[in-house]
């Protein structure tokens, strides 16, 4: 007779351990032991295991199904289960009367272990008592792909499976564990673990102790202020669209082993499963949610039925009163991005942060931009909302720059409106704004985020209305209309000068500091001006429709392009 159940008992960590049923099959022979924490695990036993339970798996599940899962694993002949009973698992003293007339009907002793008592002990001690070194590795590999397989088999469609992997993982190595995105933003994490990953430039390159289908580092941490340094594993992989994720594991608990290397690259594989079939969910649902905010954004609701079937899916009421906002990025040195997946990823970030900060919102993702439909509180005044805009938008900001410090958030803000037929008419409010923020001059300096409330936009509301340059041109004064025509290598300094002297308040000394000229270049060039257009610079009116005209040029300009 090899290695039994009664010898295992006799091991220190069985301690306190009870026999509760079955003691008749206290000499079953173990030939394996495996942790159940999803019922589909009954497909992968091939007889005689230990099986280690929480109950976790079936805290949800009736008492029938609970039956029903027992007489499968009749079938499977197994050596003993060994329970630990916790409070938060539904009819668990009915489940366990099940468990333990299964145990004395087919002689399978059922043990009840310490909740103290560390399931990775028991895999470790089982494991290292009947295989030799590299059986171990094998029948361990063999052990946590089967768990993590059975585990995402059981995700139902709206759960969220990574924070079930993370925890299973916690119980096979016995540490903290912690997933980050792309943006370093917390996932999903375990008791313990650091809720922020930052990536040491000491961080050494990791080789399991197997062929691994992942990189590795392995780098020093505290996990508070002034503590001890330990070491952290951090797995990259990548998901859809090369999407980077980050598993960090922290040796905080227990030193790592050969065998938490393999379980880690176990978990590794069933995270990825599961952000593929989370991600691809959230497509569905994306792209579902866009069609019907792309309906209600561009007015095109037919009837009133389907008003109210969209907005009913869409989860918002149909009397309440909105307001839009569109928020791009800029690349504050040059306009515009490089390269177009510098663009794409940094829009991933911009998403990312609009979702954290904004609270009960509808987002819809475009090309570049995101676009927010937000209810209005019931009585919340305007300077309420502006303050509370504000502090959202730099919350933003300084996530941004965290990624990026060349990068600023604009936001176009669309008026208040009442009821979702009106909605599409804040949305083009809100481009309008956005497109007018550089026209307007509303960058700010530093790294501070520019936002325009279509309210604020004055005469130029007027001018969003007309559609063509044409029609725009019709208010650019013909004295401007000289200089716009002036020789090619001089109107360039020349607009310049001309848009920075009226915004100072036609100050020549605040003009040349502005534009890191001499005093005297700025007086000469205003003179030039003055020359080429016949501008009366004395004459309020005038110097007004000049000004009017520099900001209509732009519109025309953006139109042309």
């Amino acid at each position: 007779m090899g290695f039994t159940v009664r010898d295992m008992l006799k091991a220190e960590i069985f301690g306190n351990a009870k026999v509760l049923g079955g003691s008749q099959g206290l000499d079953n022979e173990i030939l394996g032991v495996t942790i159940i924490e999803a019922p589909d695990i009954v497909k992968f036993i091939n007889g005689g295991e230990v099986l280690l339970t929480g109950f976790y798996a079936f805290q949800s599940c009736s008492v029938k199904e609970f039956g029903e899962y027992i007489e499968e694993l009749s079938k499977k002949k197994v050596s003993a289960v060994a329970v630990k009973r916790k409070q938060n698992v539904e009819h668990i003293e009915e489940k366990l009367h099940i468990l333990l007339n299964y145990a004395g009907e087919h002689g399978v002793p059922v043990l009840e272990i310490s909740r103290e008592l560390s399931f990775r002990d028991i895999l470790k001690m089982i494991m290292e008592r009947l295989f030799n070194d590299e059986v171990r590795r094998l029948k361990y590999f063999k052990t946590t792909h089967d768990n993590f397989t059975a585990l995402s088999l059981s995700f139902g469609a709206t759960e969220n499976g990574i924070q079930r992997i993370l925890d299973v993982l916690e119980k096979l190595i016995g540490n903290p564990a912690a997933l980050f995105n792309q943006n370093m933003d917390c996932l999903a994490s375990t008791e313990g673990s650091a809720h922020k990953l930052v990536l040491s430039k000491q961080a050494e390159e990791y080789e399991p102790r197997f062929y691994s289908n992942y990189h590795y580092l392995r780098q020093k941490v505290c996990m508070e202020e002034g503590g001890r340094q330990t070491s952290q594993l951090v797995v990259k992989l990548k998901v859809m669209y090369s999407r980077k994720m980050y598993l960090a594991v922290t040796e905080s608990r227990n030193p790592f082993s050969d065998l938490d290397d393999i379980a880690i690259e176990n978990a590794v594989t069933a995270l990825r499963q599961e952000m593929f079939r989370q991600n691809s969910i959230e497509e569905l649902e994306e792209k579902f949610q866009n069609d019907i905010m792309n309906h209600i954004l561009s007015g095109k609701l037919h009837s009133r039925q389907e008003i109210e079937r969209n907005i009913k899916l869409l989860g918002i009421p149909m009397e309440a009163s909105y307001r839009v906002l569109v928020l791009k990025l800029w690349n504050k040195e040059n306009d515009e991005f490089e390269k177009l997946s510098e663009e794409l990823q940094y829009f991933s970030v911009l998403r990312d942060a609009v979702v954290k900060e904004f609270r009960e919102v509808r987002i819809r993702n475009d090309v570049d931009k995101v676009t927010v439909i937000q209810q209005i509180k019931e009585g919340q005044k305007q300077e309420e909302y502006r303050e509370e805009l504000r502090c959202t938008v730099e919350r933003i900001q300084k996530r941004i720059i965290e990624k990026n410090k060349r990068l600023v958030v604009r936001v176009g803000v669309g008026k208040e409106v009442e009821g979702v037929l009106n909605i599409s008419d804040s949305y083009k409010e809100a481009g309008d704004s956005l497109e007018f923020i550089g026209i307007l001059g509303g960058q700010s300096d530093s790294h501070a985020s520019s936002v325009m409330f279509f309210t604020d936009m004055g005469i130029f509301k007027l001018l969003c209305k007309l559609a063509t340059a044409e029609e725009l041109s019709e208010y650019i004064p013909e004295s401007l209309e000289k200089l716009f025509h002036y020789k090619k290598q001089q109107r360039g300094d020349l607009i310049l000068t001309l848009s920075t002297y009226l915004d100072r308040n036609q100050n020549l000394t605040k003009t040349a500091q502005e534009l890191f000229i001499h005093y005297k270049t700025a007086a000469y060039r205003i003179d030039r001006i003055a020359e080429i257009t016949g501008i009366d610079f004395d004459n309020p009116n005038e110097v007004l429709a000049v000004r009017i005209g520099l900001i209509v040029h732009k519109m025309v300009e953006n139109i042309k392009k």
